[in-house]
């Protein structure tokens, strides 16, 4: 079995050479590492210059204009020559035994994709600010619950991910969730490790910090996929719209789906970390 490496970059001049580093430092090292450039106007062109000129295994690419990070990853997978694929974004980080432990979770099992939690998150400096305890609750909690969708925590198979059309630009900014969601309800297994060995940066940059078009886009993701959700999971993904709607300042709206699941649901508030989340929201 063999991986390649995808991680699209946009203006990563801060973070590339380490995301590179953690890379290629693997302990099970990945057959070829692919760098999509999506028309950068800093430095990054320069240092992946650089880093390819050293490493033979290194493919950059360059967009001339900037496509976004949905069409960047799927071209990225049609040039891609391994079995399974892996992302990871420009500004995160692996562990040496990423890969190892990754190749030992999907080995001998049918497995369509694989999907990991972060262990750690770190600042921009690279120090750890959070250490992240492994989830209690079923992939499929998570998964209804919004909670699932690190990219690079992310691995798919070659072949499956480009049937099923890959990343598609509709859901851009939950893309990442939706498609768990579609391989999921499609029928195709998922292998899931609740605490998986790599690292979240978390800095000021970060795209979906603070970006409406993260409400937009999960509204879109819950239209399309509420009907098509197992009852005992819907709850699920009204808890989680209704958390959003509150994060973005839709206030009415959102109190009013969380009213509704109370009354209908109670059970779903059993959960104390719920009621934590839902009383930050609130207050």
């Amino acid at each position: 079995m063999d991986f390649s490496v995808v991680i699209t970059a946009y203006n990563c001049e801060r973070f590339i050479e380490n995301a590179l580093s953690s890379v290629f430092s693997q302990s099970y090292p990945p057959k070829e590492v692919i760098v999509v450039d999506d028309a950068s106007r800093d430095q990054t062109p320069l240092i992946l210059q650089r880093w390819n000129e050293k490493n033979p295994s290194l493919k950059v690419v360059r967009n001339e204009r900037n496509l976004e990070r949905c069409r960047s990853r799927n071209w990225s997978v049609q040039l891609s020559r391994g079995e399974w694929v892996c992302l990871l974004d420009c500004d995160d980080l692996w562990s040496e035994n990423y890969l190892k432990e990754t190749h030992e979770v999907i080995k001998g099992g049918n497995f369509s994709a694989l999907f990991g939690l972060p262990q750690t998150f770190v600042n921009s400096e690279g120090r750890v600010i959070k250490r992240k305890k492994p989830p209690g609750e079923s992939f499929e909690t998570l998964l209804f619950e919004g909670r699932v969708g690190y990219p690079s925590g992310s691995c798919f198979k070659r072949d499956t991910f480009l049937r099923l059309g890959g990343y598609l630009q509709k859901y851009l900014m939950r893309e990442d969730w939706e498609i768990f969601l579609r391989f999921y309800l499609g029928g195709e297994p998922i292998a899931f490790i609740p605490s998986h060995r790599y690292a979240i940066r978390e800095h000021s940059l970060r795209t979906s910090r603070g970006n409406k078009k993260f409400l937009t886009a999960t509204l879109r993701v819950y239209r399309d996929y509420i009907e098509k959700t197992p009852l005992e999971f819907k709850p699920l993904m009204k808890y989680h719209l209704a958390l959003q709607l509150l994060r973005f300042g839709k206030k009415r709206w959102g109190r009013k789906m969380l009213l509704s699941l109370i009354k209908e649901n109670p059970l779903l508030f059993k959960n104390k970390r719920r009621i934590w989340e839902a009383l930050k929201r609130l207050l």
